[in-house]
């Protein structure tokens, strides 16, 4: 029979092997973001990215921290049966762009969920804008110089590294990492001795996002941050809402009335001034949504010109794609989020949520066609702050009191 010290004893090895085991899927987790965020800026494929979500999300359900992330926004689940149903409803009797993938890219996007939720266990918030704002800005460091060595004219528009593939996802890169800066600072400045390092990494951004000439980004980041301060301060979902809505609005009505605007302010069609044709698309999108308004055309759909095959807007796209109800159901989806973030009492991921989300939408004013497409540039400026705030809801207020997590040293105090 086993004595009161023996037993005291075996539960203390027992303890002590298991905070060993989560130490060691907390620092394989951070590994694995580490390595994501880096892939997505430098690789344009999709292997390693994707790869590291797959295992962040095993590691997730191994801790337990899918379970708990789950539990905490059962919500969610019941939006991705919706959609999984719907999408299942559209192959059957919907338009004739459903595929099979389309349930690919839903289960990738439950993957993610989970592997946020694991590495918001793993890292501090601090620690994820830090990784994210550095990141991107050596990302665009590179970029502008391979722009100014390989390019015959350095005036032309920078093509971004990474997953963007071309200027407009890769401003998107860009304009994450700018709000990820925004939000260490919301939460503090930094030190005297990281403030130089910190403005270098800021104005390289910046220079390449002009650089890209993406005007959508550059006038939805210019939205986002003001308007994400002011809700930090006044929350309220009718007012995140309206938010989004209007930096959507704002960039749709930009391309509506491009030709009025270009025939005031521009002389030529080159550079800034270059037709973006999206009042054009969008007559085509129009008429798809009337053909299609319940199920939609299926997100495999294209129109048949190679210069702008797609429909260049995000909540048209969602319409034309998969319906008018799939539209509602996502507004509905985003209205949870807006209570959720506007509750989170972490101030440096709440401001990063809501820029973020704002950001999103006014990207989505003329691109982003389909927010539920397999994993691009989208993934880090709408899905991952998304993602974020909810698998980190609870755990924010211990996280910013303590620094236990892997590898906390230097980019705790950026």
């Amino acid at each position: 029979m086993f004595s009161v010290s023996s037993r005291l004893t075996y539960a203390a090895v027992w303890l002590r092997k298991q905070h060993a085991g989560r130490n060691r899927l907390n620092s394989i987790s951070a590994a694995a973001f580490l390595v994501f965020i880096v892939a997505s800026f430098f690789i344009r494929g999709h292997a390693l990215p994707v790869g590291m979500i797959v295992l962040t999300a095993v590691l997730a359900l191994l801790s337990g921290a899918a379970a708990a992330a789950s539990a905490q926004n059962a919500w969610l689940g019941l939006f991705g049966v919706f959609f999984g149903a719907w999408i299942a409803l559209g192959g059957m009797v919907g338009g004739p762009g459903y595929d099979m993938s389309d349930f690919f890219n839903l289960v990738l996007l439950g993957a993610f969920f989970l592997s946020m939720a694991q590495v918001s266990c793993a890292l501090s918030t601090r620690q994820i804008l830090s990784i994210i704002a550095i990141a991107g800005g050596a990302s665009a460091f590179a970029a502008i110089l391979q722009h100014i060595v390989v390019a015959g004219d350095v005036f032309d528009r920078l093509t971004p590294l990474g997953r963007g593939r071309n200027p407009i996802p890769g401003a998107g890169g860009f304009g994450i990492a700018l709000i990820a800066f925004a939000a260490l600072w919301f939460d503090r400045p930094p030190v005297r001795r990281f403030a130089s390092f910190h403005l270098v990494l800021v104005a390289t951004l910046l220079a390449g996002l002009a650089w890209t000439q993406s005007r959508a980004p550059i006038i939805a980041l210019g939205l986002a941050l003001p308007l994400a301060l002011w809700l930090c301060r006044s929350r309220g979902v009718a007012a995140v809402l309206l938010a989004c809505g209007g930096a959507w609005l704002v960039i749709t009505g930009l391309g509506m009335f491009e030709p009025m605007i270009k025939g005031v302010i521009c002389g030529s069609d080159a550079d800034w001034c270059r037709p973006s044709y999206r009042g054009e698309i969008w007559g085509w999108v129009r008429d798809q949504i009337a053909l299609h308004p319940v199920l939609g055309t299926g997100p495999s759909f294209r129109f048949p010109r190679t210069w702008m095959s797609h429909p260049h807007n995000g909540l048209f796209g969602i319409a034309m794609y998969y319906g008018l109800v799939a539209l509602a159901a996502f507004w509905t989806m985003i209205g949870f989020y807006a209570r959720q973030v506007t509750r989170q009492e972490d101030r440096s991921l709440r401001f990063f949520g809501l820029a973020s989300l704002i950001f999103s939408f006014g990207y989505m004013g003329t691109d982003l066609s389909n927010p539920f497409a397999f994993f691009n540039m989208h993934y880090l400026f709408l899905w991952l702050p998304f993602f974020l705030v909810l698998g980190s809801r609870r755990a924010s207020v211990r996280k910013e009191g303590e620094v236990s997590s892997p590898g906390s040293g230097g980019l705790q105090h950026i």
